[in-house]
């Protein structure tokens, strides 16, 4: 007779030996299953020196490195990560320096790259090259490996252009014959001589009065009318006994000058400004009836 687990309870509490097991008291078998990887992926497993030699290399991403930086959280197992300090993130008092920066305020250089401070000199540094092929080519090593190269970029039969005998000749070498040629000037010029000369009052002459445009001729002395008024007529020197006569003329009268005050600042240097005193324009602190002070609230 089989009894269910609805006629008796401790069917319940048993479970399977097969798979794996929840008590720590019973070893779970080992289980096989299908892997779920591509066969690219089976291709790439190393198995030994030697499969690794005979594989051909399909997969390398070629001169391509990435330099990290040697400042900071190192991504690398090998390198040691340096410890650094770090900023709390708490606020500050807003009362004692608000408006002075605080450490960290200040833009630091980095030690790597180029270095903008004189003091520093900037380390060198190595970059790939641009050039092609052909002009690594042309490179010179040395005079035994340039004889492998003669004659590869001579020109061969045929490419030389022969310069005419007949003519104006290019090389310095060789002399140019002298050349004639017909004349450009139109016939029957003889027949009127005088066609193309300037007849009577052609010529610009100029003025005898006045200033002179030639410099064979001298522009004499003008006389012309002033045009100051009588004032600054007045105002011209002649003489140390005809100045005695005007003066007091255009001199200040009483109460026409300005006296400064003796009581403030003094606009003039050879016055002395006497000490001031005035009320501040800080705010009123706050009262700590409000509630209890936190840390940074106290005046050290």
């Amino acid at each position: 007779m089989v009894l269910t687990s609805k006629e008796d309870p401790s069917i319940k509490l048993l479970r399977s030996g097969f798979g794996k097991q929840v008590k720590s008291f019973n070893e779970s078998n080992p289980s096989w299953g299908f892997g779920s990887s591509h066969r690219d992926a089976s291709n790439k497993l190393y198995l030994s020196p030697e499969q690794a030699k005979a594989t051909p290399v399909v997969v390398s991403q070629g001169p391509v490195y990435k330099n990290y930086s040697g400042i900071g959280t190192q991504l690398e197992s090998k390198f040691n990560s340096s410890t650094m300090p770090g900023f709390g993130t708490s606020t500050r008092n807003e009362k004692i320096g608000k408006n002075v920066p605080g450490p960290g305020a200040y833009p630091h250089e980095g030690g790597i790259g180029i270095m903008k401070e004189s003091k520093r000199s900037t380390s060198p540094r190595a970059i790939f090259g641009t050039a092609s092929r052909d002009q690594q080519n042309k490179v010179w090593l040395d005079d035994e490996l340039m004889k492998t190269f003669g004659g590869r970029e001579s020109p061969g039969p045929n490419s030389y252009k022969n310069q005419p005998g007949v003519g104006k000749q290019v090389c310095s070498r060789y002399p140019t014959a002298p050349g004639w040629k017909q004349s450009t000037s139109e016939r029957f010029n003889a027949a009127s001589p005088t066609r193309n000369f300037p007849g009577a009052g052609s010529y610009l002459v100029p003025e005898a009065l006045g200033k002179q445009t030639l410099s064979s001729k001298k522009t004499l002395p003008s006389v012309k009318i002033g045009s100051g008024d009588r004032d600054a007529f007045k105002k011209i020197f002649i003489s140390k006994e005809h100045e005695k006569s005007a003066f007091g003329l255009n001199s200040p009268g009483p109460m026409t000058s300005k006296f400064l005050s003796a009581v403030g600042s003094q606009p003039l240097s050879s016055k002395q400004s006497m000490p001031s005193w005035g009320f501040g324009t800080a705010k009123r602190s706050k009262g700590y009836e409000t509630g209890t002070p936190g840390p940074g609230s106290y005046y050290a």
